[in-house]
């Protein structure tokens, strides 16, 4: 290999989700890109659950960047269409709670809904095809990748990194991501881990099955429990004293060609520690015979690959960016996945870092400070989810207070989310990509609302709340009580919502088009103050926009593909290739040249 071919302006350890969607960005603007994967593709991860603050970043992104095909994993139709129909669909995240050998009660569940058509539904993402597509997206902008390429060592210079891999020699770059997760190499390298300062202590058991049943064979009818979409087409968490468990189907569609399931146990790290002498397998079906209701979701399921036990899940790095090197989320953090927000931070994290990047190249300027802003927001969403987690944990004690305690959950995704279509709005209506600058200004930064002052204060009160119950402070009707009038205070529920009913189990009702349109209605002539104009401004030309566009898509397919099958039956032969998209034989321009990216 010639020595030009070892040198590139970014390297990019990990060759997963986060990996591939920034190489992509990066080669898309010209900037000469490595990739290193330690293993190859297809290939079994996790993290396969998306939340509305995922797809709407994933949009942001494809926008941004132009990478329309990150756009592809934005919506379950558009994922079924370029990507896989191993993917399940996501209408609802369904919370039902339990008590030891008792079925479950159908007045103890909980569904906060995901977007409808257009903008939705989420997915859940068969992680080996997913990755595997974003893989192929990054090479085919340009991206140099290797797979089967173990990373031995990186060694910092004043102008440069060079990386040493075990059997394909050394390359240089400009600087460093790593995208190894939590086995990453500059953590190591650099001494980067710490003890986690987080509340939260859990571990976790997982796998993928097949004939696990869908929940609602085995619920209670929907005429007791009225939750507003079936369990199995959402990611479904069996809340419990102590732990949960998580059931995330890929099988839930109508055109779904996958028959697996993906499982896991999270238990609490001080009430259920690690017991010695009993197999992961073994530990799993202790846990899910506890439960009458899920055993018998159950009763039908066998794993089709090894079980994972895991000691304590939540790890830690000192710091995010460093001289010439950055951490990618799931190198530098993590806390739990009960709120599925790994892909969030992730997407939240390339949307910062991308266009910092491709600067940076450009300008020839790596210094440390230009990176910063990573450092802050990636370490600020850490200690939120943190608390959230924790939190949650705690109210697991009790179903009146996990029922409270959801609802300051369900308001913080509202304002996250909002801010993610605020952006894509503005986009909309202008065509300028410094549209998406407002995300990193206020009231707009970090996910979940948390740099909108009001949003803020009612998250941290309320967790304040949770932790003098734990602590023994106050009682749970008191804490209960508490939550319920932070809520009110704050002015953040929307008044077509029962947000504030404990009775309402789905307090955020359906995000279908009227039930959505009345959101955006009150958010613009009924809300506070502190929430009119900063929120809900405008979304309805957009959303309209995309539904007819989605229906037309559809509806192309469904026709172009009755005619294909048509024509093959008389005619052998088409100019069907003619229609493909051309191959990208140019990564776009190179650093100094111009390109949009927001800046």
């Amino acid at each position: 290999m010639q020595e030009d071919q070892r040198e590139f302006d970014v390297a990019i350890v990990g060759g997963g989700i986060g990996g591939t969607m920034l190489g992509a960005i990066l080669a898309r603007h010209g900037v000469r890109t490595l990739l290193l994967e330690g293993s190859g593709h297809p290939r079994f991860a996790i993290g396969e659950s998306t939340v509305p603050e995922t797809t709407f970043g994933l949009r942001v992104l494809a926008q941004r960047y132009d990478v329309p095909e990150i756009g592809h994993l934005a919506t379950n139709g558009a994922l079924r269409r370029h990507v896989s129909s191993n993917c399940g669909v996501k209408r609802n995240f369904g919370f039902v709670y339990h008590r030891e050998g008792e079925p479950a009660r159908a007045d103890e569940c909980n569904q906060n809904p995901t977007w409808g058509p257009p903008l939705g539904p989420d997915s859940h993402f068969f992680r080996q095809d997913v990755d595997a597509y974003m893989f192929h997206v990054a090479v085919s902008y340009g991206v140099t990748a290797y797979t089967h390429t173990l990373v031995d060592d990186v060694k910092f210079e004043e102008d440069r990194a060079t990386l040493v891999t075990r059997d394909k020699g050394s390359f240089r770059a400009s600087y460093v991501v790593d995208a190894g997760g939590m086995r990453a190499v500059l953590p190591e390298r650099l001494g980067l881990r710490q003890e986690p300062p987080y509340r939260t202590r859990s571990r976790t058991v997982f796998t993928h099955m097949v004939g696990v049943r869908p929940y609602d064979t085995v619920a209670p009818p929907r005429e007791q429990h009225g939750m507003t979409s079936p369990f199995s087409e959402g990611t479904l968490h069996h809340v419990f004293r102590g732990g949960w468990i998580w059931v995330i189907p890929f099988d839930n569609h109508s055109t779904s060609t996958s028959e697996l399931c993906s499982v896991g146990v999270n238990l609490d790290l001080d009430a259920y520690p690690r017991p010695e002498g009993v197999s992961a397998e073994d530990e799993f079906w202790q846990q899910v015979r506890r439960f009458p209701t899920v055993a018998r979701q159950f009763e039908h399921a066998r794993a089709v690959r090894p079980y994972v036990s895991t000691d304590r899940t939540q790890f830690s790095s000192q710091q995010v960016v460093g001289d010439r090197w950055c951490l990618l989320p799931h190198a530098s953090d993590f806390i739990d996945p009960l709120f599925s927000s790994g892909l969030a931070v992730t997407v939240m994290s390339l949307n910062a870092l991308g266009h910092r990047l491709i600067d940076a190249v450009r300008q020839n300027d790596f210094d440390t400070a230009r990176f910063a802003y990573l450092e802050h927001w990636t370490k600020r969403m850490f200690r939120f989810y943190d608390d959230l987690v924790a939190c949650s944990y705690i109210s697991f004690d009790d179903f009146d207070l996990w029922n409270a305690w959801i609802r300051v959950w369900i308001i913080t995704t509202l304002y996250g989310t909002n801010a993610q279509n605020q952006a894509a709005v503005a986009f909309d209506k202008s065509g300028d990509r410094a549209s998406f600058d407002m995300l990193e200004l206020p009231p707009y930064r970090g996910l979940q609302g948390v740099d909108n002052p009001w949003v803020e204060r009612l998250f941290e009160q309320s967790r304040d709340a949770v932790l003098a119950y734990r602590a023994g402070e106050a009682s749970k009707e008191r804490t209960v009580a508490r939550i319920y009038e932070l809520l009110r205070e704050s002015g953040l529920c929307p008044a077509v919502w029962g947000t504030l009913d404990p009775e309402n189990r789905c307090p955020a009702g359906a995000f279908t088009l009227w039930p959505l349109m009345k959101v955006l209605l009150w958010g613009k002539f009924r809300s506070p103050r502190h929430v009119r104009g900063a929120y809900f401004t405008g979304g309805a030309r957009l959303i309209g926009k995309e539904a007819v566009q989605t229906c037309a898509t559809e509806l192309r397919g469904g026709v172009g593909q009755v005619q294909q099958t048509v024509r093959d039956m008389w005619v052998n032969w088409n100019r069907d290739w003619t229609r493909r998209p051309a191959p990208r034989t140019t990564a776009g321009p190179r650093p100094g040249e111009e390109r949009g990216t927001g800046k």
